[in-house]
């Protein structure tokens, strides 16, 4: 059957302009000829054509510019209003390789922090430009607070516990800290999008390149899902940038968290759009005992109708958010503690909703004795990795303080 999966989860498409329309058409292009088409060959050859995928989005199609303003050569989405457009290529590159998206969504909500009409720095749009060495992509990893360090004390976030420090020493800043833990990507980052603390304790970001003296990579680590985004601890031993490299306007962190949460919930409904293709061509050719299709039986009609709800609920609540931050004021205005909350409160849901579905899924096809796909595992263990780093045991708490604070004014969390 040919499912056109626009027709059967739906999003609102008003928010988009035709412009948006043209580079999400040309992203599902590039998705369904280079991967989502010829799955076997690039689970066979995996690691060269991802770097090869990625350069073909990143560079030719030039998605690396898209949050860089159009004076300095970008795409000129620069704006909150462009949150919408934002989120649905995410769904539309996590549908192909949620590694891919990851990296992407890590990459434009880092662009987020000094390219935005509210907090443009034509230095920092300067010193970063959006491509990587040479003609490869640029590769970001992003170290946010966590659950601390036992017997150690350091500066909170909201209850986020800041393992790096920053010190302001005349026109440049050192930035120490051991035992730091990307979200993904730590091993082959070019740049550390790192949240620090100053003297004060009070929260800012530093943008630290990958090749800057004193850092150092630990092995790299063992992880369920996007084996692509190679991940390891990084110790930062007196890192020395540009002052001019460190972001410290108010809300800063909050517009980080905020935009993570969007796109890395769009990359996750995206691989759980194609694990919902994949299912439903599964249970077209499935017979069961006494020559019915699976999915004429009641119970199994239940449970691929579960997985089908909760795809479509999150890719509801994830254009809820989009629309959310593109209000005027939702960013740096007196609205960023709201954002800031319902970007919490969506993102987690989102990520439990499109896990939900696909364990739903797999238990079906595993009683059902299916012959193991690795494309349906991999979205599987993608999406598990990003719902762990994102928003898994040692984020939960935190975020359930957030709701509090903001719904019941708690002013001793």
């Amino acid at each position: 059957m040919n499912r056109i999966v626009d027709d059967l989860f739906v999003c609102p498409r008003e928010w988009m302009d035709e412009e948006c329309v043209g580079v999400v058409r040309l992203v599902r292009q590039w998705a369904d000829r280079e991967i989502v088409s010829k799955r076997m060959e690039y689970r066979q050859g995996y690691d060269h054509l991802f770097e090869t995928k990625r350069r073909m989005l990143c560079m030719d199609i030039g998605l690396e510019k898209l949050c860089i303003p159009a004076e300095q050569g970008g795409f000129g989405w620069n704006s909150p209003g462009r949150a919408p457009g934002l989120l649905t290529l995410a769904c539309e590159i996590g549908r192909a390789d949620a590694s891919a998206g990851a990296l992407l969504a890590a990459s434009c909500s880092i662009c987020t922090l000094f390219c935005m009409e509210h907090n443009s720095s034509e230095v920092l749009c300067r010193s970063f430009p959006s491509s990587g060495s040479g003609d490869q992509p640029r590769t970001p990893a992003v170290i946010l607070p966590g659950a601390g360090f036992s017997g150690k004390e350091s500066a909170l976030f909201l209850g986020r516990s800041i393992a790096a420090r920053a010190t302001l020493e005349g026109g440049s800043c050192t930035i120490t800290g051991a035992g730091l833990r990307p979200l993904f990507a730590g091993s082959r980052a070019d740049l550390f999008c790192t949240v620090c603390a100053d003297a004060k304790g009070m929260p800012c970001i530093a943008l630290i390149p990958g090749d800057a003296r004193g850092i150092r990579r630990g092995g790299a680590l063992l992880t369920t899902g996007l084996n692509a985004c190679t991940n390891a601890e990084v110790s930062l031993d007196g890192v020395e940038i540009p002052k001019d490299h460190v972001i410290d306007y108010p809300g800063a962190v909050e517009e980080l968290y905020s935009w993570l949460n969007l796109l890395l919930g769009g990359v996750s409904v995206g691989a759980a759009t194609n694990f919902f293709e994949l299912l439903a061509d599964w249970s077209d050719n499935r017979v069961i005992k006494g020559g019915t299709r699976l999915k004429e039986n009641p119970l199994c009609a239940s449970v691929l109708a579960d997985v089908a709800e909760e795809i479509a609920l999150a890719k509801i609540l994830a254009h809820d958010l989009a629309s959310l931050i593109a209000r005027p004021g939702a960013l740096g205005g007196p609205s960023l503690r709201r954002t800031f909350t319902y970007a919490g409160m969506i993102g987690s849901r989102i990520q439990q909703g499109v896990m939900r579905a696909m364990n739903r899924g797999l238990e079906l096809m595993g009683s059902a004795g299916y012959a193991k796909e690795w494309h349906v595992e991999k979205h599987w263990r993608d999406v598990k990795t990003i719902q762990s780093v994102l928003c898994g045991v040692a984020a939960e708490v935190p975020v359930k303080m957030d709701t509090a604070r903001f719904f019941y004014d708690c002013t001793e969390l």
